[in-house]
């Protein structure tokens, strides 16, 4: 398959758009959280840097597991695009999860009104390991 395919095939669909777009909100809600008291360009402006960042990742590391997966057997071996299109989007993803897992525990109220909720659970969490 080509490459146009293969990032239909791995960003198409109903949960990889969901997820795509849970990036983009957790980008947005990062950069309006920490820059409160800064004008709105700029705002927008370090969400868009942080989602480019998500990106950048992303296609370094659809580089990354296609050059390693010339090291598979030939019988096993996916095409470049595949390993591409599927590396992109585990580094798009996990970006997207650690700019979520640092807005939670850096930025007070990031979740909103599911923040007391994660609070107390975190709270459980702690005193079962103390």
């Amino acid at each position: 398959m080509s490459l146009e395919n293969e990032i239909k095939a791995r960003f198409g669909g109903i949960w990889n758009s969901i997820v795509v777009l849970f990036v983009v909100i957790v980008c947005l809600r990062f950069s309006s959280i920490e820059l409160a008291a800064e004008e709105l360009s700029e705002r927008l402006s370090h969400s868009l840097c942080l989602f480019f960042i998500a990106l950048g990742v992303g296609f370094a590391l659809g580089i990354v597991k296609m050059i390693f997966s010339s090291f598979n057997e030939p019988h096993s071996r996916l095409s470049k695009a595949a390993n591409f299109a599927s590396g992109l989007k585990y580094g798009f993803v996990v970006v997207g999860m650690l700019i979520f897992i640092v807005g939670v525990m850096q930025l007070e109220n990031f979740l909103g009104p599911l923040q007391p909720l994660l609070d107390s659970l975190f709270g459980k969490l702690t005193g079962l390991i103390a």
